[in-house]
């Protein structure tokens, strides 16, 4: 599959040591090559970054404190940390100080506290990296970034992302 004047024929899972492609590349997934498994649908959208704290699989990621735009880190436990902050989310881990690709537009599963299907997904307190449902709450609007696709008793949750 051609990628700008490249091919890409490693994985989207790939963990890099150095910067192998631009940070702030993106990368569209057809469909067709989604994990069966997954039970996902459509095209995914990826983000290449470079980790700053550690980046853990399936968790919620923000973009870190330093001045840099495509440097993420699990989001911090707050409600609704505001869209522009949010990055992606990783369905992989991706060390502190390494680089790889996650996930900003399409279906995939995130870290969640219970919900319900359809409830609109913003970040929430209590635990890093975390998603929950949007409350209503007057800065819920500025950072719902997904929708939960299955009710959910917690857990690892298949939702539709889009981080713009």
């Amino acid at each position: 599959m051609a990628y700008g004047n490249r091919v890409k024929t490693d994985s989207l899972t790939t963990v890099y040591d150095s910067e192998v492609y631009p940070v702030g590349s993106v990368f569209v997934q057809p469909a067709d090559e989604l994990v069966a498994d997954e039970s996902l649908q459509g095209d995914r959208t990826w983000l290449f970054v470079e980790s700053d704290g550690g980046i853990s699989a399936n968790f919620l990621l923000q973009r870190s404190s330093s001045s840099a735009t495509y440097k993420a880190t699990d989001s911090a436990s707050s409600n609704d940390i505001e869209l522009i902050n949010l990055i992606g989310v990783a369905n992989h881990a991706i060390g502190t100080g390494k680089y790889g690709w996650i996930i900003v537009k399409g279906e995939t599963q995130v870290t969640a506290v219970a919900g319900s299907a359809g409830n609109n997904l913003t970040s929430v307190s209590g635990a890093t990296g975390r998603a929950g449902p949007a409350t209503g709450g007057a800065t819920d609007s500025f950072a719902v970034f997904g929708r939960a696709i299955a009710g959910h008793s917690g857990g690892t949750i298949k939702c539709y992302v889009d981080f713009r």
